[in-house]
């Protein structure tokens, strides 16, 4: 038990050595004077931007460089002091206060996991947002806003996520060896149906959605979605700034039309061209079957979690490990994902890579269908210097985390598709 656990910390603690020599290796990278140089020259950002963009990145990195220790041994205490065992018996004697089996202990437990979760994380994000995002200008949220957003997501988790859980639980304690397929089956429904409800249902709590007015740009993204035959009832404005400066755009919806969903910020800061560039790169992903194949992939991924689950639920060491008092349902949920994290982070250079191959097959799905690069260019350029993006990173660092190649990379292949 002792040397499971002392396995679990001593990887722990080799990843986020790992991660922070990343980091490093990725500042120094784009510190180099030579590499500003060529990178400004290519993408004719001026020192003034590039400077803004320095002082960004530097301080996130160092932000990053803080709290990621933090974080990480004040999780490793926890679980060294017994923090889920002491997490277990509450729970267990709460429900049975309350008269509660099995399913009603792990939504107790996962209730006091996620507040101790959220008290322990709140600091840093109020930094983050408060701190880092309001020196360069992106915060546009009050400390009131901040906690309203909060308690709606935690009214919406508890609404959505306690029935689901307890359903997954359920499962686990009442069909048998095949617990697994059944779960799999449920959270594919789920996803599903959540996917639809979001633009109607949840969207809305956290945003206002106005329908986009007459006018030169509505009429360049329907001329632009008729001709890549894609189908939407709507173009919405999304109020992002009344949090944040950053802009961006998407499309929503699985069956059926489409919504196409703008930030306000994104269409202040580019002309007409320049959104409807960002439009066909987004429709790109949806012409190409990035997304459903994405989804297609998230749900083999969920069957061979959940079955992987399955094979390690009887491994008591690994529970008593983590000072859990034996087998349960929840502990399984736990115990699994604490492992199944390590795992992860040596696959995600994979999903990375897949997700950076559709970004460039977007990109020129999206010079095709504009008939030339240039919209496209200016207009990652521009959201690049409003978002005050770094465009250059360290190809390892690239390779593990970036889920979009740096800006460099792209418009140098633009350039070359042109």
């Amino acid at each position: 038990m002792e040397k499971l656990l002392g396995l679990f910390i001593g990887l722990k603690l080799a990843m986020l050595a790992l991660e922070m020599w990343l980091r490093r290796l990725n500042r120094n990278y784009y510190l180099d004077q030579r590499r500003q140089e060529e990178a400004a020259g290519t993408l004719g950002i001026g020192a003034e931007d590039f400077a803004k963009m320095l002082s960004y990145s530097k301080a996130k990195y160092r932000f990053a460089n803080y709290a990621a220790p933090l974080q990480l041994l004040g999780f490793l205490l926890f679980v060294a002091l017994g923090g889920f065992g002491l997490l277990e018996q509450g729970a267990l004697h709460l429900a049975a206060d309350l008269g509660g089996g099995g399913i009603l202990t792990g939504l107790l437990f996962f209730a006091l996991l996620g507040g101790l979760s959220l008290l322990t994380s709140l600091p840093f994000d109020l930094y983050s947002q408060f701190v880092i995002e309001e020196k360069h200008g992106f915060n546009r949220q009050s400390l009131g806003g901040f906690f309203g957003d909060l308690l709606k997501s935690l009214l919406v988790s508890l609404l959505l996520g306690t029935p689901v859980l307890a359903a997954i639980l359920w499962f686990m304690a009442s069909s048998g060896s095949l617990w697994w397929l059944w779960v799999w089956v449920f959270i594919t429904a789920f996803s599903i149906v959540a996917a639809w409800l979001f633009p109607t249902f949840i969207a809305p709590l956290f945003n206002k959605f106005t329908p986009l007015s007459e006018g030169s740009l509505k009429e360049a993204i329907f001329a632009l979605a008729a001709k890549v035959k894609f189908k939407t009832s709507q173009v919405f404005i999304m109020d992002a700034s009344r949090r944040s400066g950053h802009g961006n755009a998407y499309f929503t919806g699985l069956f059926g039309e489409k919504r196409i969903v703008l930030f306000d910020t994104l269409i202040n800061k580019m002309s007409d061209q320049q959104v409807v560039a960002v439009l066909a790169h987004e429709l790109g992903h949806f012409k190409l079957r990035h997304v459903f194949w994405g989804m297609i992939r998230g749900i083999v991924m969920s069957g061979l979690i959940f079955y992987g689950l399955s094979l390690c639920l009887p491994l008591q060491d690994f529970y008593h490990a983590f000072y859990f008092s034996g087998v349960s349902d929840f502990s399984a949920l736990v115990v699994f994902s604490q492992w199944y994290g390590l795992l992860s982070f040596w696959l995600q250079p994979l999903q990375s890579a897949w997700s950076r191959k559709n970004e460039f097959a977007a990109d020129r799905f999206a010079v095709e269908t504009m008939a030339g690069s240039q919209d496209l260019r200016s207009a990652l350029i521009n959201l690049c210097e409003s978002n005050q993006t770094m465009p250059l990173a360290h190809p390892l660092f690239s390779l593990v985390y970036y889920s979009h190649p740096p800006l460099l990379e792209r418009i140098t292949a633009l350039d070359k598709s042109s």
